[in-house]
């Protein structure tokens, strides 16, 4: 598991444990994040996560600038300007929370439904994106614990249905890259 060529895995995660731990995050919240974090050591998940150039790196970045884009435009289309730095700065800060969540909690979640849905071929799409979407309303147990609003439910399973879509759209054009 520690072999020299292992080391950027393995530096990312001890960085991003000492993020999760140094923030104030509830308990609970930091004991998931920590749990989907350590899956990334182990070589079957590093290798689904690895296979076809990052693509589940690749897929959580696109995720992330869709996902902060939509949050931006979407609920202020209409009051737009042209220019303004405090919407870059928004869009910055969106996209740096919804990529640490994507990224410790999304990542992980798509590689346990790409195991489990890779068992049933026929099924498989339909299987890992009823995953995706189980996984992204899961926060909801959290929203029980500090009383959050229902939005927050709403958002997390957008983000995961979104990369659900991402990553099949990129799975099929490799694919057909391949064929």
């Amino acid at each position: 598991m520690f072999k020299a060529r292992n080391i950027i895995p393995n530096m990312s995660v001890v960085m991003v444990l000492f993020i999760i731990f140094v923030s104030t995050m509830p308990t609970y919240i930091k004991f998931v994040l920590t749990i989907f974090t350590i899956s990334i050591l182990f070589p079957v998940a590093r290798k689904i996560m690895l296979e076809n150039k990052l693509r589940k790196m690749k897929v959580a970045f696109y995720t992330a600038v869709i996902f902060s884009l939509g949050l931006i435009v979407v609920p202020n289309m209409e009051e737009l300007p042209p220019y303004d730095l405090s919407i870059i700065s928004v869009f910055l800060l969106i996209f740096f929370f919804s990529a640490i969540g994507i990224y410790c909690y999304g990542i992980p979640a798509s590689i346990i439904a790409e195991l489990a849905s890779n068992r049933y071929p026929k099924y498989r799409a339909w299987l890992s994106g009823i995953i995706h979407i189980v996984f992204g309303l899961f926060t909801a147990i959290f929203g029980l614990f500090d009383e959050l609003n229902a939005e927050i439910f709403i958002l997390s399973s957008i983000c995961a249905l979104l990369f659900f879509l991402i990553d099949e759209i990129t799975r099929r054009s490799l694919e057909k890259a391949h064929c």
